[in-house]
């Protein structure tokens, strides 16, 4: 077995800094806007270049942060147990019993007293664990993703089953949650247990969830799964911990040994094929002389994937960059050799490390969120976050045009962050676009509801 990384100190909490862009209705889209639209739009929701701030944790000791690949809205844990959400909130995302969006963080009230350890966001739905083991989601659940055991009708105007509050899970002795973009995985005393869209084979046991809508009809839909059940083929070893992206899962166990499953494309499953796997699969890299240390990072992204070797290197593979090679297999990433990386996180395109006394960025950035001020967009490169060099930082974590950092109290450049709170605290809810519309992106409308998506999930099955 591989020798662990140095052991961390104990923590006991710290301070939030956000990055990247505030317009959460509008980031991921694209939408014709005149230039007198986005000067105005630029003063209302300004992309934080810098880590910043947020005012709201002033005297909020935080003790986790999380996102996901595919999530435009934020997760952060206090001290006291208590869950803070912010963001595009337009199928309840955000926990709070209505569609408004969040522009500060808010308290999701219906998880008070149940001492939030964690949490995870899908494209429309989240999920979180509580200290007891239990696990509750919330969002759309059209596909079962909440993991409640049912779908229910839809309530006009939706066309989808919306759990507005946090609901429990069919779950027990719950430790992790990772949401993907329509799919959670959880894991219980060392086994994975999965619900929602198998579209990929992403629910990990042996099949995609197809069905022909008709007989006479050529068109694949997929069942909704609701009843969280267990990801096959693991019943002989603890798993330590588990990462979701758009459409791939990753875990690794106690052996050393990691697993890919779901979406082949692009190679994120390092297979060193593009093929779907419906069940997990060991990565062949990751054996003998190259185990998985207890302690390892695990990430996954929109078609990447990351996961620490021997003497804790990062390796990574998939679709790294916009114009680049697909990266068939798992390889070291060269300009992380020598770091101790304690916390990974991942953006649809954008990465983010915590490692030693620094933080390292890079991707392809559209807002900002690599955190490197004014002067610098994106980084084909890993390279360091300058505001945040020379101290502690504990944990990152990426969303689509955002990343927040977890930093040490004591960080010595933490009296240079600026500080930000928006003038809308909270918004009339934010409609997506009309089926048949043409390119504009969300629009801002008046009412107290957000109108309904396209029902259940359907497209042509995966090659």
């Amino acid at each position: 077995m591989a020798a662990a990384a140095p052991e961390e100190p104990k923590w006991e909490g710290g301070v939030l800094l956000f990055c990247g862009g505030t317009d959460f209705a509008q980031l991921g889209r694209t939408g014709g806007k005149t230039r007198k639209e986005d000067l105005d739009k630029e003063s209302q929701y300004p992309n934080l270049l810098r880590p910043t701030r947020l005012k709201t944790f002033n005297d909020v000791k935080i003790m986790f942060i999380a996102a996901g690949p595919a999530a435009c809205h934020c997760f952060a844990g206090d001290s006291e147990g208590n869950l803070y959400s912010w963001g595009r909130n337009e199928r309840g995302q955000l926990g709070h019993g209505d569609f408004a969006q969040r522009n500060v963080p808010t308290k999701v009230a219906a998880l008070t007293g149940h001492f939030v350890i964690g949490a995870s966001g899908g494209k429309n739905h989240s999920a979180a664990v509580t200290r007891d083991g239990s696990a509750y989601a919330w969002g759309i659940n059209a596909h079962g993703q909440c993991g409640t055991g049912r779908v229910s009708a839809a309530k006009a105007p939706f066309k989808e089953d919306i759990v507005l509050n946090p609901t429990r899970c069919i779950i027990e002795n719950c430790q992790q949650v990772a949401c993907g973009i329509d799919f959670t995985l959880w894991l219980c005393d060392g086994k994975i247990m999965a619900a929602g869209n198998g579209q990929y084979g992403v629910l990990g046991d042996g099949v995609d969830h197809s069905y022909n809508a008709k007989d006479s009809s050529i068109q694949i839909l997929f069942e909704a799964v609701a009843t969280p059940h267990r990801v096959a083929g693991l019943d002989d070893v603890k798993v330590l911990r588990i990462a979701a992206g758009h459409n791939h899962c990753l875990a690794y166990d106690d052996q050393g040994s990691a697993y890919s499953w779901g979406n082949g494309g692009y190679g994120r499953l390092g297979h060193k094929i593009q093929q779907d796997e419906d069940k997990p699969r060991k990565l062949e890299v990751f054996t003998r002389r190259n185990l998985v240390p207890h302690n390892a990072i695990l990430a996954a992204g929109g078609t990447s994937s990351f996961c620490t070797g021997v003497a804790n290197q990062v390796h990574c593979w998939g679709k790294l960059k916009v114009n680049g090679d697909n990266q068939m297999y798992p390889v070291p990433v060269n300009d992380l050799v020598g770091w101790n990386v304690r916390s990974f996180a991942c953006g649809p395109g954008t990465f983010a490390a915590a490692a030693d006394n620094a933080v390292i960025t890079w991707g392809a950035a559209t807002n900002g969120e690599l955190g490197f001020g004014p002067n610098k967009k994106s980084s084909a490169n890993p390279a360091k976050c300058e505001p945040l060099e020379g101290g502690h930082t504990h944990q990152v974590a990426c969303g689509i045009g955002f990343t927040m950092f977890l930093v040490d109290p004591a960080h010595p450049r933490l009296a240079e962050a600026p500080e930000w709170v928006s003038d809308k605290p909270q918004e009339e809810p934010v409609l997506p676009e009309p089926s048949g519309a043409g390119k504009g992106g969300a629009k801002r409308k008046a009412g107290g509801e957000a109108a309904g998506a396209a029902g259940a999930a359907k497209g042509k099955k995966a090659k």
